[in-house]
């Protein structure tokens, strides 16, 4: 009788262990929609803004439609600014079609209209902005943060159009990705009392 009471009662804890298991990953992915539309909506009202650029030293190739600024760049469109120690915009047809950044790290950051905090905040070694393809990539130590949620990799791509992000690790894969969604996300939630 004793027995089978404990498997009974090893049921019960098992479903109550796979129901919070089922309730976190919802939040998770919840959470993780968030992030995306915070990432996604922000950016692409950006691109109908115009673009101020401050740095130490610019040089521009008229001929390459190439324009490289150097020491303490800052770049500012709306509530978007970019801090980098190298720039280099590429222009086609009158209007720039990619903006490479270069740091240690290199960060761009997102603020809040409103309450004029960041919400999305992002660095690597390396960011580029492909303004006509609406995609950001960030590689060597790439992180990107919204809302207390972190994602950290060695190469963030994120495509705006569509909303579409993927991470990735070293080749060898001795750095992975990790995603970090703080446990006020989940209490948010109501999984946990």
């Amino acid at each position: 009788m004793g027995s089978q009471r404990n498997q009974s009662m090893e049921i019960i804890n098992s479903r109550k262990t796979s129901k919070l298991a089922m309730k976190l990953f919802a939040s998770f992915f919840k959470s993780l929609a968030i992030f995306l539309i915070l990432v996604s909506g922000g950016m692409k009202a950006q691109t109908l803004l115009p673009i101020s650029i401050e740095s130490d030293l610019a040089e521009r190739n008229e001929k390459t439609r190439v324009t490289v600024y150097k020491g303490n760049v800052l770049i500012t469109q709306g509530n978007l600014s970019i801090k980098a120690d190298f720039v280099t915009i590429t222009e086609n047809a009158e209007q720039i079609s990619k903006i490479q950044c270069a740091g240690s790290p290199a960060s761009f950051e997102q603020l809040d209209v409103m309450s004029v905090k960041p919400v999305l905040i992002g660095s690597a070694n390396d960011v580029e902005y492909l303004l006509q393809e609406q995609q950001i990539n960030l590689s060597q130590n790439a992180s990107l943060s919204s809302n207390g949620a972190l994602i950290t990799g060695d190469s963030i791509n994120y495509d705006l159009k569509n909303e579409i992000w993927k991470a990735g690790g070293t080749e060898n894969s001795q750095k992975r990705i990790r995603l970090f969604i703080p446990p006020k996300s989940v209490k948010s939630q109501n999984l946990i009392p």
